[in-house]
């Protein structure tokens, strides 16, 4: 008779077999699943991708200018195409017109243009009013142009109200984005013009009804180009007549945000746009002097569209830096100068400005700066600050920023109404601000 093994681990063996099979098959599952997961998330990134490379192709040779195009006045159409999904009974155009960079060289950029539907007043004897609308940061890239997107109608804040309304409706991409050079993000006086030679082209676009009263409307970075458009009309565009601005959360105070932003994520996104445009127009000017990241980094993280850099500097977080400067910008004496010159001067047209309290892009307090020194200045300037649900300091903070535009929008179509109808201002430079100004960090 065999003899019995009757010590304890002999019956514990093959529960001890069965939850080690458990685990390796539980182990085997998950890494089947993530490995699926994986690959379907990287064929619809690839699917992405192919669709949108071959749309661009196919929409490339429309903003290549015909011969000649340099000779043509400032707004000149020079290819025109018509654009469906527009709201209100409304039609739109793709158009590619001339206009002038910040040295005042020819410039070619794309945008669209709205017309109001057939149930839309009708137009007033002098023309239709005109909304310019100046477009928040979309990155550098050709795919990142608005009038490139598959939804051109989409990017417009307020569109549907305002051809409701009997307005014509213009967006510029800006030069250099779609189009051929560099596009001149945040300089000013590129913005202004590009803006302002849209209301040229829409008055020169068959059928439009556009008259010479303009109403200038923008969110983050087209704030600011709205800002710019305002004060350069008089010298740029006197045959048109600015009636208000609209900017919301405007990348107005470019040192105080700048100051307070170099060293996060925003920054870097902001900061590789400027370092790839700014020293094209001022030779004075270096990436190298204020950032350690090489040439080919910068720009390919410059032509990222804003959502696909944001997600890369997030990653990039997980294990070093995120900022793409090395040090303050402000500390370099030519980059200070710079800065300085591209925020938009105190408003001299009625302007209203509208901000989330907890944007976390354009800082509240950087605007409270601002408008401090435009009621200083006598600017008449209201300035409506809006709660978010966000906080400055976190994504949700971004995700605020993203949506001003959208929230503000009532409050432009509103705004203008009332100017073109003539009524008086209310500015709220004579009330205490609920946001504390910020100041440029030492």
């Amino acid at each position: 008779m065999p003899e019995l093994d009757d010590t304890p681990h002999a019956a514990a063996r093959p529960a001890s077999h069965r939850v080690r099979s458990y685990l390796v098959g539980l182990a085997a599952t998950v890494f089947a699943v993530v490995l699926v997961v994986t690959v379907a998330l990287v064929v619809r990134h690839v699917s992405a991708v192919v669709t949108t490379n071959r749309r661009q192709a196919a929409l490339q040779p429309f903003y290549v200018p015909p011969a000649g195009w340099q000779a043509r006045p400032d707004g000149a159409i020079l290819r025109r195409e018509p654009v469906g999904g527009v709201p209100s009974g409304g039609s739109g155009w793709r158009i590619l017109y001339r206009t002038q960079r910040s040295d005042g060289t020819a410039a070619v950029s794309g945008g669209l243009i709205f017309l109001p539907g057939p149930s839309a007043p009708p137009a007033p004897s002098d023309g239709r009013a005109v909304v310019a609308w100046a477009h928040p940061t979309t990155g550098m890239g050709t795919a990142c142009a608005p009038s490139r997107t598959p939804d051109v109608e989409s990017d417009v804040q307020g569109l549907a109200l305002f051809l409701r309304a009997g307005w014509v409706v213009t967006a510029t991409d800006y030069a250099g984005l779609g189009t051929s050079g560099v596009q001149e993000y945040l300089v000013g006086a590129a913005e202004a013009h590009d803006v302002l030679d849209s209301v040229r082209a829409a008055r020169m676009l068959p059928g439009s009804d556009a008259g010479t009263s303009v109403l200038l409307w923008g969110h983050s970075q087209g704030g600011a180009s709205a800002l710019w458009a305002a004060d350069d009309a008089a010298a740029f565009a006197p045959d048109l007549h600015i009636v208000a601005t609209v900017a919301a959360a405007p990348a107005a105070d470019l040192p105080v945000l700048i100051s307070h932003q170099w060293t996060t994520l925003v920054g870097s996104l902001i900061g590789s746009e400027v370092l790839v445009a700014w020293p094209t127009t001022d030779p004075q000017l270096s990436a190298s002097a204020v950032s350690s990241m090489s040439a080919a980094h910068l720009r390919s993280l410059a032509m990222m569209c804003v959502a696909e850099a944001g997600k890369t500097l997030a990653l990039r977080s997980l294990f070093t830096s995120t900022s793409v400067f090395e040090d303050d910008p402000l500390r370099s004496a030519a980059w200070k100068a710079a800065i300085a010159e591209n925020s938009p001067p105190p408003p001299t047209v009625p302007t209203l400005i509208v901000q989330e309290t907890t944007d976390g892009v354009v800082l509240a307090g950087s605007t409270a700066t601002y408008v401090a020194t435009a009621c200083a200045a006598g600017s008449d300037v209201t300035v409506d600050y809006i709660g978010g649900t966000g906080d400055p300091d976190k994504a949700s903070g971004i995700q605020d920023h993203s949506t001003t535009g959208i929230a503000a929008a009532p409050y432009a179509f509103t705004w203008f109404q009332q100017r073109l109808a003539g009524q008086a201002t209310a500015p709220t430079c004579a009330t205490t601000s609920p946001v504390e100004p910020l100041t440029i960090t030492p």
